[in-house]
């Protein structure tokens, strides 16, 4: 026997017999909890236009049905015809709330009449392996300190009266609560009904272990493992060989799709930020959850909008019976989507187009629309063209001098308004250099050597616009951020020039060692700034895009306003250690955009040229390069 889900009415769980073993702690919800629960259940019995379908749902009650023997051990009988007692392996608290609610209104409502009289059913049983008398108090709390757990059943009779009792109309709202409770979808009329989500374990899991992993290991039960029990019940299969063919083969490819989705640099990929639930298929299932929703929004009204809205839309699909075809549809629609998402990733400059969409906000739901019923390069266009969309607004010229050389005016200077489109534009400057690395690689039958950015580093770490030449209104105001400035941009100067006037050096550590020295940091630093070349005087040479890099937080803070050497010789040492460094950022620092070669520790004007020209030249489809 496998699990078995369903969602059951209340009236579904009336004469039923429940246990309570030892393992389970002791009643002890809070008023709070209480008060929200019948806030919840009346607002929903009150809720105007609702549809047919639409019910109020509590979370999943996880029970395993007890068999003869073990019904003879634990000395069960029940007070009904049936002699049926399910272990509640979880969801004892809420079940123990429904059950004193019904005793409640039971005594305040049918004013001594019993449920069965009015509505043909008794209340549901629940006996308490190590709390005896906790079953006779259900019957009809009272004030009681006699043990701890009569005092919370107590209480809650308490917190439920209190309740009532700052209602008018206390007649009709009782009689709302009740009937919202006990109707079936037969019989619910306009209150609509409230149901549970039910969970029976199969005879060969041990509950113990699943209580365990519910409760103590604090993982609830997921949506991912309703769907999944939907899937595999045997019901589902007419011929028991093909049932247990289905289950093993929808069970592997389930599993090898989580497995899939726990590769962090796939979930990145996918995923703008991190998320910690236990099955992370569930990404997925609530996806095409929503997808369904944005088509029909008054699916809405059948599934609610809690946290297992997902389940019920599944659910809605099974309830009424299907036939295998109808199994094997839904499961392969499942499919569909995830490989996609392994064809998205697979691809290099899918990969890229849409981790970078993903990144600037973009919903997954509507990059499948892209993709659905369409050519890989048409595609391919779509992405694009949805990226172009991002910098429509960001004015890009292209210019050729008489030698043929294109240069390119990109008009987004630095500020913290444009930090934002200026990070999107350095990423993207990124992806498309990896993306043309990659159709080069292949025209040389080479792709093994194929480089992926990797979202998951980029996404979960704090990353900076960063001047290249930091130079701009930037001060150093503080003398020991002025030492450390002076000390550690003087010794990367000597190992560059060994040329430097040793006046200036006493000069530097007369400053350094003497907190009462007459030498002015600005003419210090001014000289250190000269003899290593970068004298920018440009402003808007210096905060245009040219002069701007991605970078690490962590590593822009480890040499602030330093001279470009000291970046230089601190980017190489993060690299060699193994430190990301976005490849664009890397090849700035390793002046891969000198074209004299004859400069490498210096940043000037005419590599902001370059470099800036470099990336106009990469994303001119994207900025819509104008021919000036």
């Amino acid at each position: 026997m496998t699990n078995t889900i369903t969602l059951k009415s209340i009236n579904d769980i009336l004469e039923k017999n429940f246990y309570i073993p030892s393992y389970q702690r002791g009643y002890r919800w809070t008023n709070q909890n209480v008060e929200d629960l019948l806030n919840d259940i009346y607002t929903f019995s009150r809720k105007r236009n609702k549809s047919e379908q639409e019910f109020y749902c509590l979370q999943p009650i996880v029970v395993k049905k007890l068999n003869p023997t073990q019904l003879e051990e634990r000395e069960l009988e029940s007070e009904f015809d049936n002699n049926d007692w399910y272990e509640v392996v979880d969801g004892q608290q809420r079940l123990t709330t429904i059950r004193i609610l019904l005793a409640y209104l039971v005594k305040k409502h049918l004013s001594g009449e019993t449920l069965k009289n009015e509505y043909g059913k008794s209340e549901f049983q629940i006996e308490y392996e190590t709390r005896k008398n906790s079953k006779e108090f259900l019957q009809e709390p009272t004030e009681s300190n006699e043990t701890i757990d009569l005092y919370h059943i107590s209480e809650a009779y308490k917190a439920i009266d209190c309740w009532f009792q700052e209602h008018e109309q206390q007649r009709s709202v009782r009689e709302s609560l009740l009937r919202t409770l006990v109707h079936t979808m037969e019989n619910k009329e306009q209150e609509g009904i409230v149901q549970i989500i039910w969970y029976e374990i199969n005879d060969s899991t041990n509950p113990i272990e699943t209580f365990i992993r519910i409760n103590m290991g604090k993982i609830p039960l997921t949506n991912s493992e309703l769907i999944k029990a939907l899937f595999l019940q045997k019901r589902n299969f007419e011929d028991k060989e093909i049932a247990e063919l289905r289950q093993i083969e929808i069970a592997s490819e389930w599993d090898r799709m989580e497995y899939t989705f726990q590769n962090d640099d796939f979930w990145w990929f996918l995923n703008k930020d991190k998320n910690d639930i236990p099955a992370r298929i569930e990404f997925l299932l609530d996806l095409i959850c929503k997808i369904a929703i944005n088509k029909d929004e008054s699916i809405i009204k059948k599934i609610g909008t809690d946290k297992h809205a997902t389940f019920r839309y599944f659910y809605n699909k099974f309830s009424n019976g299907i036939s295998i075809e109808d199994v094997v549809k839904e499961w392969n629609d499942i499919k569909d989507y995830f490989l996609a998402f392994e064809e998205w990733y697979e691809k290099p400059i899918w990969y890229h187009y849409i981790g970078f969409l993903i990144y600037c906000g973009n919903d997954i739901s509507d990059i499948y629309d892209l993709y659905r019923n369409t050519t890989k390069e048409r595609f391919t266009q779509k992405l694009k063209n949805s990226i172009k969309s991002r910098f429509e607004k960001v004015k890009c010229e292209k210019m050729t001098n008489n030698e043929s050389v294109e240069t390119f005016n990109i008009e987004l200077e630095f500020s913290n308004k444009n930090k934002p489109k200026i990070r999107e534009l350095l990423l993207l400057y990124n992806l498309q250099f990896i993306i043309n690395q990659h159709e080069n690689i292949l025209d040389k039958n080479n792709a093994e050597t194929y480089l992926k950015f990797p979202f998951k580093i980029f996404k979960e770490e704090n990353w900076d616009v960063e001047h290249i030449d930091s130079f701009t209104s930037n001060t150093l105001t503080s003398y020991e951020i002025q030492k450390e400035w002076l000390n550690i941009s003087f010794n990367d100067l000597k190992k560059i020039n060994n040329n430097i006037d040793p006046d200036l050096e006493s000069r530097i550590n007369d400053f350094t060692s003497n907190t009462e020295s007459n030498i002015e940091f600005s003419e210090l630093r001014n000289e250190i700034i000269k003899l290593a070349g970068e004298v920018v005087n440009n402003e808007d040479v210096k905060n245009g895009i040219g002069n701007l890099t991605l970078l690490n937080a962590d590593i822009n803070r480890s040499y602030g306003n330093s001279l470009f050497p000291t970046k230089r010789r601190v980017i190489i040492e993060k690299d060699n250690e193994g430190k990301f460094i976005p490849i664009c950022t890397k090849h700035v620092f390793l002046k891969y955009f000198d074209k004299h070669g004859i400069s490498l520790p210096n940043w000037k004007e005419e590599d902001i040229i370059n470099y800036q020209n470099n990336i106009g030249e990469i994303l001119s489809f994207f900025l819509n390069a104008k021919t000036k």
